[in-house]
């Protein structure tokens, strides 16, 4: 069953008898817990990972193509979730005062939990983290010591087989009205409480080009209707957008012998696009440019890939969201693939190349990271870098510096 189903079903202050029968079932009879893309229930505040705890079977299979998410804190409630045990072998390989007594065990299994938790982050992530490399190598050594006994890898061996993959990071400086506002946008986000996101998606828009700002309803909030007018008018002008100029170059040159998939986190650069290449390439949508978003019925998604994908079509690019690309989506047609903004998530990133670059790709895939430079994409690029690097560090025997990870030596 679903997330969702199991969690409605586990409900503990049901009204009638069936559903707390239901839910007891749920919670005592299961001898074998599968959880598919388990990393999913990773937050310690998370309802569902709760209930998942309650489960009373030590036999677990999680399923994760990204174990390791944000930070060590959501790494060990995936582990403690796949293992239960997993808590006591934290407490007894690290807690000096933790009694092995029968007494000990039947305290709570929260506490027990918070207290693993703070001595996992403390002795291990603290040491990964550190900038002294013999440090990051202890640390390493001893996450591996407590989890390969039940972590297996399994690597793939698809890619061997396909032409080859290439990945660019491109750092592109702003057009002069870009680099205005992205200053201003930076200063009123240094003035804000907490972390805003609408700012942060204003800076995401104006990387793209800055007219795209007036598609979010907070950006009345910072500037005024006069300056949102100014910036309209700029819509149709390529020049005034580094990312676009580069994306309308790179089609110009590609187009003829190879069709090129952009993707994009928001609607509005989507459309943009759609609007510019039907001016400046006279393409039609649904004929020479496809789009591809969260708004389209599956059967209407299925419809679009496959005119994407066919031979000899008159389709050139596929405009995409990434949460339209869901897994089991195939588009090897693409050999250009160009991501507009940058991600928290690495696995997004991944997810993203993954749609061109697997089984029945017959080119070398080409892919394009674009950074607005001196704005917050480069701090979540070098977020995501990091992340890689403490994934890879986790499940690979090799050592590498993050700098050697981040440099591609």
């Amino acid at each position: 069953m679903g997330y969702t189903s199991f969690l409605t079903l586990m409900r503990e202050d049901a009204k009638y008898s069936h559903r707390k029968y239901m839910a007891k079932v749920l919670r005592e009879s299961p001898g074998l817990l599968i959880l598919d893309e388990g990393h999913n229930p990773r937050s310690t505040k998370s309802r569902l990972r709760k209930v998942l705890m309650k489960v009373e079977t030590d036999q677990r299979i999680l399923l994760s193509g990204t174990l390791f998410q944000n930070n060590f804190c959501e790494y060990f409630n995936t582990l403690s979730l796949a293992r239960p045990m997993f808590i006591k072998e934290v407490l007894k390989t690290l807690d000096p005062k933790f009694k092995r007594k029968k007494k000990g065990a039947q305290k709570a299994r929260h506490l027990l939990e918070s207290r693993a938790r703070k001595f996992f982050l403390d002795n291990i992530a603290s040491k990964i983290n550190s900038d002294e490399a013999e440090e990051k190598m202890q640390g390493l050594n001893m996450l591996r010591n407590m989890t390969n006994g039940f972590i297996d890898v399994y690597e793939g061996t698809a890619s061997d087989t396909l032409p080859g993959l290439q990945i660019y990071t491109i750092l592109m400086n702003p057009t002069d009205i870009q680099h205005q506002i992205l200053v201003e946008l930076h200063k009123i986000m240094e003035k804000c409480p907490g972390y805003p996101l609408e700012v942060e998606l204003l800076i995401t828009l104006a990387s793209i080009h800055p007219s795209l700002i007036n598609s979010s309803l907070c950006v009345k909030k910072f500037y005024s209707m006069e300056e949102l007018m100014e910036l309209e008018r700029l819509r149709y002008d390529c020049k005034k957008g580094s990312k676009v100029m580069f994306v309308l170059n790179l089609v110009y040159r590609v187009v003829k012998n190879e069709k090129v998939l952009i993707f994009c986190h928001n609607i509005a650069p989507i459309k943009l696009f759609l609007e510019l290449f039907e001016n400046i390439f006279r393409w039609q949508q649904g004929k020479e440019v496809l789009v591809l978003t969260g708004e389209l019925e599956l059967f209407e998604r299925g419809r679009v890939m496959d005119k994407f994908e066919e031979l000899g079509g008159s389709s050139r690019v596929l405009l995409a969201s990434i949460t339209a690309c869901a897994e089991g989506i195939s588009l090897t047609a693409a050999s250009r693939v160009i991501l507009l903004d940058s991600e928290w998530n690495p696995s997004k990133t991944k997810q993203a190349i993954a749609r061109a670059f697997r089984p029945g790709q017959q080119k070398m895939v080409y892919v394009y990271q674009l950074l607005a430079t001196g704005t917050v994409e480069e701090d979540k690029y070098r977020r995501t870098a990091w992340k890689e690097w403490v994934s890879r560090m986790i499940f690979s025997e090799e050592f590498v510096t993050q700098i050697e990870y981040l440099t591609g030596r």
